[in-house]
């Protein structure tokens, strides 16, 4: 009997790996729990707060601070500003209302990161190293268009995440 033959598809080796329970929680990933969850609490009470406040239109110059810092800016290309209009025209969305929403979207996905790496699961591992590794692009280009201290931690941390977990934690190797 061949290898290939003894081998189990590859679907279905990559829905076992995804299934099975990681091992035990090293310091680094109890950091990362950690700081999963700490962003998702402060994205839903920033997104809860521009939903709740913003209506009032006293949070304008806030809200474009913050969309500033934690690159939460929709982009300044032609595709990105017709593609903003079109929502606003067909949804009757406001800007800070498009914000908000995207904050509290945003939070959803990092809990569910960290709550599934706190349940030592495969799949959160990799939807932490997929969900994270997407966004190290553009948070490079907004380093080095417009470098913050806010934005090169943010940088640093995520390429730290995305590097231990995809190497220490053999992720990619053998599916």
């Amino acid at each position: 009997m061949t290898e290939a033959a003894a081998r189990p598809h590859y679907f279905r080796r990559l829905w076992r790996e995804l299934g099975r329970m990681g091992g035990e929680h090293d310091a680094f990933i109890k950091v990362i729990i950690v700081e999963r969850i700490a962003k998702a609490l402060v994205l839903l009470v920033l997104g809860v707060g521009l939903l709740v406040a913003g209506r009032k239109g006293w949070l304008d110059a806030w809200a474009q601070y913050a969309e500033d810092q934690l690159n939460l800016g929709v982009g300044r290309s032609i595709i990105m500003q017709i593609l903003l209009k079109a929502l606003v025209y067909i949804g009757a969305f406001t800007h800070i209302t498009l914000l908000a929403v995207s904050a509290i979207l945003y939070a959803t996905l990092e809990a569910t990161e960290g709550v599934g790496l706190a349940m030592r699961r495969r799949w959160a591992e990799y939807l932490t190293v997929i969900a994270t590794g997407i966004l190290i692009p553009y948070e490079a280009y907004e380093v080095v268009r417009r470098p913050t201290f806010f934005k090169v931690g943010a940088l640093f941390l995520n390429l730290a995440v995305v590097g231990y977990l995809a190497y220490r934690k053999r992720l990619f190797v053998g599916v």
